[in-house]
């Protein structure tokens, strides 16, 4: 295979030669005396015995003199060694991650290996990320460790803890974390700041906030101030989902009862903790925000008082054209950051569930504009699905479009996030039937055309194939996707069982019973996989037989 497919992503130049550099034995030698660029490859390498004979250098440098952009890096490897040279901390880091890579390629010739390489590379959006930002049952702290070193792994360079049933999140805001859940926090803190990715704290007051209270203002300052002693450095106010006119009396008479007067109150909210918390501290990056207007793109009376009253810096999180959208284009996201006036940042509600949690969506990511010259787009954060360990198999993509938006291939990007993560390869037909994005779309559409050409008296042969993959589907596939997807699998594999029951019966070698059968189970399962393309098919089957 070739190397630059385990690139992660594809790099913006890359030479690669034929021969390959031996890396079975190496040793690390320090970098400009930077210790923190150093030991990220120490997991990655193998390193010889104090004294022992090596027989090649792994050398990582940071040189702020390259000429790269932030978290860029060159990587060179030859004559007998290789150097990594970062623009920053991160670019030795993601050097480090794309050494990697190439090493997991396989050879036949090295246990482990590079081919001659010369790669110079950088990220196109500053802001790559995700956002834990669903209704449903909030990820566990193995899932978020695990996360943050996955994000790493794929150049990801932000997370945002803004779970929705979290309750001291949102509907508890104003009450300190218990210590045990402040340890957890902390502990997710150190880990992020080990993969290079930026911890975002998100609170989201405005279920019960009377914004105009300056004794609300303090607890919400109290609040990011116990999170700061934990090690938070980014913080997030979300005033999303929530009624869109002011419910207190107090804010009423402070800004009134006209139409978007809530955004002056979420403004003026926003002005105090900047002022008052992030700038006495010395944050050194901007807060970010959600607003209760946070879909579409035209100008409203919300939009305007936000635009004249939001601080300049303050980053606006907008989710596209509606709240779950297929496409996002790039004069959309142009026309976004007009109506508010600020830069936008977008929250991509992708691959989430949360909306109808029988499903999921393990495709790729798909309709995103990557000519973005000019755009004002900081970048993008994806929500992902309850399930922690299934939703990388999407977020694996969004990594890609994001570091290289010119050279993002959905598919291509898709079957590499199938290979690298352990259990996807041998789940491949559930992959593939719950691939589909936007929800709204035909769940298959390969799948319903062959069911429409059976009915229509062509060949069965591809779709009893198609729906042989499902209904063999192994139960027995290790790792915590697997474990994650057993319900889908079932309904998958009695799925395929059913359209099977329904072709027999269509070729006249099945019985009428054990169609029914095999239908009724099928649809039993709250799991939804291709519930809208085998049903119709098997009832359209038992109907003609009926007739």
């Amino acid at each position: 295979m070739d190397a630059l497919e385990w690139i992660v992503p594809c790099p913006k130049k890359a030479a690669l030669g034929t021969s390959h550099l031996d890396l079975s034995k190496c040793r690390i030698q320090r970098g400009l005396g930077t210790d923190r660029a150093v030991t990220v490859l120490r997991p990655l390498l193998p390193t010889e015995a104090p004294g022992s004979t090596t027989d090649t250098v792994v050398e990582v440098r940071i040189d702020g003199d390259t000429g790269l952009p932030p978290e860029g890096y060159t990587l060179t490897a030859g004559d007998g060694g290789v150097l990594i040279t970062g623009a920053d901390a991160a670019g030795a880091f993601y050097g480090a991650q794309t050494l990697a890579a190439l090493l997991a390629a396989p050879c036949a010739e090295h246990p482990a290996c590079v081919p001659e390489t010369d790669i110079r590379d950088w990220p196109d959006l500053p802001l790559r990320g995700t956002i834990e930002g669903f209704y449903g049952t909030p990820w566990t702290h193995a899932d978020r460790l695990e996360h943050l070193r996955f994000s790493g792994r794929h150049k990801l360079n932000t997370y945002v803890y803004a779970p929705k049933d979290d309750p001291f999140h949102r509907e508890r805001w104003r009450e300190p974390y218990p210590e045990e859940e402040l340890a957890r926090l902390a502990e997710l803190v150190t880990e992020a700041r080990a993969q290079h990715v930026r911890f975002v704290f998100a609170l989201s007051p405005g279920l019960s906030m009377t914004y105009s209270d300056p004794a609300e203002r303090a607890a919400l300052r109290a609040k990011a101030e116990q999170v700061w002693e934990a090690g938070v450095r980014e913080y997030a106010l979300l005033f999303d989902d929530i009624r869109p006119e002011l419910s207190q009396l107090r804010d009423r008479e402070t800004y009134g009862t006209e139409e978007g007067a809530s955004a002056s109150a979420h403004a003026a909210v926003c002005r105090d903790f900047a002022e008052r918390f992030l700038t006495p501290r010395g944050a050194e990056r901007p807060l970010t925000m959600v607003p209760t207007d946070y879909a579409g793109t035209a100008r409203t009376a919300y939009r305007d008082r936000l635009a004249a009253e939001l601080p300049a810096d303050v980053l606006v999180w907008w989710t596209g054209s509606d709240v779950v959208v297929g496409a996002i284009p790039a004069y959309d996201m142009t026309a976004a950051a007009a109506s508010y006036g600020h830069r936008v940042a977008l929250w991509d509600n992708f691959p989430v569930n949360d909306f109808d949690f029988s499903r999921v969506f393990l495709g790729p990511l798909v309709g995103r504009a990557t000519d973005l010259d000019g755009v004002p787009l900081a970048g993008i954060t994806a929500n992902p699905m309850v399930e922690a360990a299934a939703s990388r198999i999407a977020l694996t993509t969004v990594a890609d479009y994001a570091w290289h938006l010119a050279a993002y291939d959905p598919a291509r990007s898709h079957r590499r996030a199938i290979r690298l993560l352990p259990g996807a390869t041998e789940l491949l037909p559930l992959v593939q039937a719950c691939s589909a994005w936007p929800p709204g779309d035909d769940q298959s559409p390969a799948l319903t055309a062959l069911c429409a050409a059976a009915l229509e008296g062509g060949p069965y042969e591809v779709l009893r194939a198609e729906l042989t993959r499902l209904a063999e589907l192994p139960t027995d596939v290790p790792g915590p996707i697997a474990r994650e997807l057993a319900r889908w699998v079932a309904a998958a594999k009695d799925m395929g069982t059913a359209g099977l029951a329904a072709l027999d019966l269509l070729a006249g070698a099945g019985t009428l019973a054990a169609a029914e059968e095999a239908l009724a189970r099928a649809e039993s399962h709250e799991a939804n996989v291709l519930r809208k393309v085998i049903p119709p098919f098997a009832r359209r089957v038992l109907e003609r037989v009926t007739a």
